[in-house]
């Protein structure tokens, strides 16, 4: 592979093909934010506003305008949906709605910590592109409520005296983790190594289950598994994105036990999740291999190829395993050759089994911005930094205790 070559076509695929087609289609020139669903060919399906597409979209033009390019017209789309945002998605007492009509209006209260934790990232990476104390004031104040009203529920649901079953999601804590990288710069310090510690502790000793090496997606409030067919979920998408935060976290802190563990984890990952007959990796999978109740469970998903390629690079950069780089071609050659519509611009989102679109449609209520423009160009980066200098294991890392 010529990777020099491959960082440029990351590269440019955002700038010709993803960003373009964003610019062009999703925006409501009218009453402002983006829309919710948007055909291949740009015709607008849904007028509805979620809260978490607003953010995304916040968080990408505000990220090119910092990183690629200072374009004016950036700016000005992330800037006007963040108070679209900002002016429409909260109630009185500051909590975040999931989902506005085209006009602003409330349609849907938020039922869990995600759409308001894009809300902190995006509002954070638009005071890194702008400087303004009002964004990072309330991505701040947003942040440390939210973490404490998760701790307050999962507490509730832990004490419940009905004793429901109660499973949480991997997802929330790998949003938090991907907030937690970018808001080093802006949180309080103690307040935020507490914060990343408690996120390795979650993740190492509740979803992963050291019995089989794997990452649940499910497990109860207190950490366990449960013999069910949700909480024997295995989510490859979540494995690889979370895989990726740790070993961010584990170079940083030079943990050599973290990073051998995930590097573990996506190597098992890899092997298991990946279609031998047809390509692709699979969109879920049952720990004991049991036939799957989830009928997406065979579909290929852009975000998890993105998020595969992301990892296993990175995983590739901080280990000498081959394994990694030539699993990485494996999965950039199934991505370029199903994902990208070079005729529209943008990426399909889901897949069959044998790699066709099952919606042509750009933008979902299931499809954002985030995953395909936050990977393309953490891609792009790494294959820039691969092509400099060879992968090695000789690093000095110090045991956490």
């Amino acid at each position: 592979m010529d990777l020099k070559k491959l960082a440029e076509q990351y590269q440019d695929e955002i700038l010709q093909q993803v960003l373009p087609f964003w610019e062009k289609y999703a925006f409501d020139s009218t009453y402002g934010g983006v829309y919710e669903a948007v055909a291949e060919n740009g015709e607008v399906i849904s007028t509805d506003k979620p809260i978490a597409a607003q953010a995304q979209a916040v968080w990408a033009f505000a990220w090119a305008y910092r990183t690629i390019e200072p374009r004016p017209e950036w700016l000005v789309l992330a800037t006007d949906t963040a108070e679209f945002l900002l002016e429409n998605g909260r109630d009185k007492k500051g909590n975040w709605y999931s989902t506005l009509d085209r006009r602003g209006s409330a349609v849907s209260e938020a039922d869990d910590l995600l759409a308001p934790l894009y809300v902190v990232l995006a509002l954070g990476q638009l005071f890194r592109a702008t400087g303004e104390a009002r964004y990072v004031e309330i991505t701040q104040k947003t942040l440390v409520q939210l973490l404490k009203k998760r701790d307050a529920y999962l507490k509730k649901q832990l004490h419940d005296p009905s004793k429901r079953r109660y499973l949480k999601s991997i997802a929330e804590p790998a949003l938090i983790g991907q907030v937690l990288l970018e808001a080093e710069g802006y949180m309080d310090r103690k307040w935020y190594k507490n914060a990343i510690s408690s996120l390795i502790r979650e993740i190492t000793d509740d979803f992963y289950d050291k019995r089989t090496d794997v990452l649940l997606d499910r497990v109860t409030p207190e950490g366990h598994f449960w013999d069910c067919p949700e909480g024997r979920l295995i989510v490859p998408g979540h494995v690889f994105e979370v895989a990726g935060i740790l070993m961010d976290l584990a170079d940083r802190a030079r943990n050599r036990k973290l990073l051998n563990q995930t590097l573990d984890l996506v190597e098992l990952t890899i092997q298991a999740a990946w279609d031998e007959v047809q390509g692709g990796i699979f969109n879920r999978m049952d720990l004991k291999s049991l036939p799957s109740l989830y009928p997406d469970w065979h579909y290929k998903r852009a975000w998890v190829h993105q998020e595969a390629l992301h990892t296993l690079l990175k995983a590739h950069l901080l280990s000498a395993r081959k394994g990694f780089l030539e699993n990485f071609e494996k999965v950039h050659e199934y991505t370029w050759a199903h994902f990208p519509d070079t005729t529209h611009g943008e990426w399909y989102d889901e897949l069959d089994r044998a790699g066709q679109p099952l919606l042509r449609h750009k933008i979902t209520p299931q499809k954002g911005f985030f995953h395909t423009v936050k990977n393309l160009a953490a891609i792009s980066q790494l294959l820039r930094v691969s092509a400099e200098v060879k992968p090695t294991r000789a690093r000095v890392y110090s045991e956490s205790k």
